[in-house]
């Protein structure tokens, strides 16, 4: 638009605008979904852009504008993915997130800050624990111990369970999404400007350029490895099937647990069959895999739907010989059998315990205390003080850090004053055992001659 008389407004301002006008009783989704499909395809800065224009919504003294910007916050943050996940926790937008939070929670929280705390809640449960850049979310983390430090309660929710057709993708997808998160990150570092995130943005940059081919991830094992969970799950379906009470009658319910295994399963087929159409002419070596995979699905998916019907029959057809070991071969694995502990030896090998019964002269030395260094120096202890990241709500007071004696080397005498323990070495050497004057050394051995 024209500068001239004529205010600059984005299109990010005007869809957000549009989502959380006072006049429409209950939320937009398709002006949501409109803006989350905005911000994927135009990147850049409009994640922030959202995130910082939704944020001061959401503080806006009319409740009703409140509760529609939070949830058009959470739409996007179900629908934008990384990008947006990083911007929404940066200090900046949590701090003003709870900046109408008082000192001390109300015994009635209002239906605004209830929500509030509900989506963090949610944020720290499914984001911060699923994503694959779960360590660049500490400061959700962060805020919700310190809600939780002043007082605040979080409801447990149920908590849906992530799609498997979301967490199932092939390798092409992986390096897409590492690209995309990359970019972010980078811009997000940029922004900031301190000579550290430039220091840590150079070298992301490095890492971009693929100026080290080795250390560049494997992404062909990584969905793999999504395909073995996948498959674990048809196996633990298979197992609880052959368990079935046939004898009680055990009936099928709608969110029990055979629901819960399955509906992974169920959305995770359409988009394996793509892949088989796709392996037919691209990737010949894992269409093998795919294959075998989808018949494990469709078998098990089949004792579900017999299951389902009250046919028991169905439920108890065996499974295939084909269908029932491993298609999935995972190169961690190997590593895992060469990376075998060595077996232990037995005390009864060396040679000085063994004479230690006939030889009551010969003794080991005693373990070290715990805590304690072999030298006879002070036990290592760490102070953990309490602290809350570097998220702090306005007005909160500095937690008060713990002073102790014991990490300044000094130790307290009877007399009250501080003396510094001895470094003498008969601390540090064991005390030898007293001999046994009237046992003949020799007697024990005269059984064997």
């Amino acid at each position: 638009m024209l500068n001239n008389g004529w205010i600059n407004v984005s299109q990010v301002e005007v869809l957000v605008q549009r989502a959380c006008d006072p006049i429409i009783h209950e939320p937009n989704y398709a002006v949501h979904l409109e803006l989350a499909e905005y911000i994927n395809n135009k990147k850049a800065n409009s994640p922030r852009e959202a995130a910082m224009a939704v944020v001061r919504l959401i503080n806006h003294r009319n409740p009703h504008i409140a509760i529609l910007a939070l949830s058009l916050l959470h739409t996007l943050v179900e629908s934008c993915g990384y990008p947006f996940h990083l911007q929404i926790s940066t200090k900046e937008f949590l701090n003003e997130l709870v900046r109408r939070f008082p000192e001390r929670p109300p015994p009635f929280p209002g239906p605004v800050m209830s929500r509030i705390l509900e989506i963090i809640h949610g944020w720290k449960e499914g984001i911060c624990t699923t994503s694959r850049w779960k360590e660049d979310l500490g400061n959700i983390r962060d805020m919700h111990r310190l809600l939780s430090f002043k007082g605040y309660r979080f409801h447990d929710a149920a908590r849906s369970s992530a799609s498997a057709s979301e967490e199932l993708k092939s390798a092409d997808e992986l390096e897409s999404e590492d690209r995309e998160a990359q970019a972010a990150k980078l811009q997000e570092l940029i922004r900031r400007g301190t000579p550290r995130d430039l220091a840590a943005a150079q070298e992301l940059m490095k890492v971009m350029a693929g100026a080290d081919p080795d250390a560049k991830p494997d992404y062909r094992t990584q969905a793999l490895k999504e395909l073995n969970k996948l498959e674990q799950k048809v196996v633990l379906l298979n197992e609880m099937f052959d368990n079935v009470d046939f004898e009680g009658r055990e009936r099928f319910a709608a969110g029990d647990v055979y629901d819960q295994v399955a509906t992974p399963l169920i959305s995770a087929r359409p988009k394996l069959q793509k892949w088989i159409s796709d392996a037919e002419a691209d990737d010949p070596e894992s269409l093998a895999i795919f294959l075998q995979i989808n018949d494990q699905i469709n078998n098990v998916l089949g004792r579900f739907e017999s299951f389902k019907k009250g046919d028991y029959e169905g439920v108890a057809r065996a499974v295939p010989a084909n269908l029932g070991g491993s298609s999935v071969a995972v190169k961690s694995d190997l590593i895992d059998l060469l990376d075998d502990p060595a077996p232990a030896v037995s005390q009864s090998s060396n040679p000085a315990n063994e004479l230690a019964g006939l030889f009551g002269g010969i003794s080991s030395p005693p373990a070290p205390v715990a805590g304690q260094s072999r030298n006879g120096g002070s036990p290592n202890l760490i102070g953990l003080a309490p602290g809350f990241g570097g998220i702090m709500l306005p007005g909160t007071p500095q937690p008060p850090q713990p002073q102790t004696q014991a990490h300044l080397g000094f130790q307290p005498t009877d007399s009250g004053s501080l003396q510094q323990p001895s470094q003498s070495r008969s601390q540090s050497q064991p005390q030898p055992q007293p001999h046994t004057q009237n046992k003949d050394p020799f007697a024990d051995l005269a059984g064997l001659f």
